[in-house]
């Protein structure tokens, strides 16, 4: 499955990109349960025999599962990527073409404004009332430009039921925005992928939502990831059902 179209805009996406699951053209997270081949939009449950009910899952949810396999409506078909190739090399040469025929009679194109990319990654079993579960949150720059006043934001309301007890690298200052707690970071340089470390310790059974957003400079948008995660009373209730009936006891 090295590539999906998002449904969303129509973008083609490569699986094996540093920014996937996040659209390329729109910024939709392709990891949505409604976009999995696994889910059932009748009644709206996991059908993986390893994931089923491990998850609260829906339409939108994008729980941190690593069993999510794009429906085949998404996939792009192998066929066709002879010709999407073809396609943009030929859009290339008339380009290029262009550009060399306009170049002594028109000024220089403005470049493209600097763009990062959010992404939460965590494990995918549920976390334990009171232990440490550790969430990385990965920002990638995708442009030749450096991005300063980097502000990662974490909603307040996810922190009444997650504390967070460290943060690795330690921000360079941490606020109070609204209904967000920021942690501010330096600048980020061309092509540079950073990862922010988030120690939390759940507080309560249930599930509990982990929402993030992505800022830089005058409150520059670049995205925002809600990571719903299952917690637990104890360890034993965090492992995934086997799908096997349990072994009769020796006689």
């Amino acid at each position: 499955m090295p590539q999906v179209r998002c449904p969303r805009c129509g973008a083609i996406n490569s699986t094996r990109a540093p920014g996937y699951p996040f659209c390329l053209g729109c910024q939709e997270n392709l990891a949505r349960c409604g976009y999995c081949r696994f889910f059932d939009e009748e009644s709206a449950v996991c059908t993986h025999p390893l994931m089923a009910g491990v998850f609260e899952v829906s339409a939108d949810a994008t729980p941190p599962c690593a069993h999510h396999t794009s429906r085949k409506d998404l996939q792009i078909r192998r066929r066709w990527i002879a010709v999407l190739v073809g396609a943009a090399m030929a859009a290339a040469v008339f380009a290029l073409g262009y550009g060399l025929l306009g170049l002594f009679s028109h000024p220089a194109p403005v470049g493209p404004k600097p763009k990062l990319e959010l992404a939460v990654e965590a494990d995918y079993r549920a976390s334990v009332v009171g232990e440490p579960y550790t969430v990385e949150v990965l920002i990638y720059n995708r442009s030749g430009a450096v991005v300063e006043d980097i502000g990662l934001g974490i909603r307040k309301d996810s922190l009444d039921a997650l504390y967070m007890r460290a943060v690795r690298p330690k921000p360079l200052d941490a606020y109070d925005q609204g209904d967000w707690r920021v942690l501010s970071y330096p600048e980020i340089n061309p092509w540079e992928r950073r990862r922010v470390a988030l120690e939390l310790v759940p507080k309560r059974v249930g599930i509990a939502h982990l929402v993030v957003r992505l800022r830089s400079g005058e409150k520059e948008s670049h995205g925002e990831c809600d990571l719903p995660i299952t917690v637990s009373e104890t360890e034993d209730e965090t492992e995934p059902p086997s799908g096997r009936a349990p072994e009769e006891s020796e006689r």
